[in-house]
This record gives C-alpha cells, structure tokens and sequence, in this order.
C-alpha cells in the first residue's frame, strides 16, 4: 500500500451504505404518513435508494407523488425529499399554459452522518408540514383571494 492511497474509503462506503439501509424504514414510514399510500422503494443510478409514494391533490386534478433519494455525500448520507407533479396553470380556455404550478412545489434536504438510525424529529415535522401545505396551497389560495380574477385554477399536464 502507498501513501497515496486511502485504505479508510472502503470502510467509509461500507458505513455510509449500512446508514442507507438503516434509514430506509424510517423514510418509508414517514412517506406513508404524508400520503397514505404504499411506498415503493428502488435503486437510484449510483449509490443509493429512491422510494417513492403517490400523493392525491384535494381537487383530484394531475398527479403527485413524493420522491425520498437516499444516497452518499461526501462522507456522509444525504435524503432529498421531493413533491413531484403534473399540475399547471391553466388558461382562460381551459389548456395548460407553459407556467408549472408553483405553489404545489416543495423540497427538503438533510445530510446526517454514517451510523444515523433515525431521521431528525424536526426535520420529519418540517416535511410533513410542508408537503401538507404545498399539497393544499391551491385550495388556500383561493380561500383567501375569494374575487374570481384573483382565483387559481390547474389543469394536469
């Protein structure tokens, strides 16, 4: 061995990957609380997990569905929670226009370190808080800005 190589880079992946694995209950359950639905869970292109969980909107109108990657950052295990959807706004006659459905976005991101067994409470109540406002942002909207030029509509794209 010389001293240009890192012998600790194999161990360090090796943590890094059972961290992965260990969090992986703990991302599954947490999609399930926001969404109801079964997680599934896949492998992403490198390293890591993507589960995924579909989310229904309260107008019932596009596709949702919330995206959790697990993977390996520097050395440590990156989750990156995302709102994936179809939803634009839509035109006077009715077409989606070229504009997505802002307000129905949300990400989060955390870095823990190797040995991690569980996800932070605070960030757990921050997602779920915010995919619970970013899934109903429409419905709120349009409560507040009560006026008909002032409403938003969405149609899937």
């Amino acid at each position: 061995m010389t001293g240009c190589m890192d012998s600790s880079l194999p161990v360090i992946c090796r943590e890094l990957d059972e961290t992965i694995g260990n969090l992986v209950p703990a991302v599954e359950g947490l999609l399930q609380r926001l969404t109801d639905a079964v997680p599934t869970v896949g492998e992403l292109e490198g390293p890591g997990v993507k589960v995924t969980a579909l989310l229904r909107f309260p107008d019932g109108i596009g596709k949702g569905e919330v995206v959790a990657s697990l993977f390996r950052w520097r050395e440590s295990v990156r989750l990156d929670i995302e709102l994936a959807h179809n939803r634009a706004f839509k035109k006077p006659d009715g077409t989606a226009s070229d504009r997505r459905c802002f307000l129905n976005d949300y990400e989060a991101s955390i870095t823990v370190p190797a040995g991690t067994e569980e996800l932070p409470a605070e960030f757990q109540r921050e997602v779920v808080s915010g995919i619970s406002a970013a899934r109903d942002a429409v419905q709120r909207y349009n409560r507040v800005h009560q006026a008909p030029w002032s409403q938003v509509s969405v149609t899937a794209t």
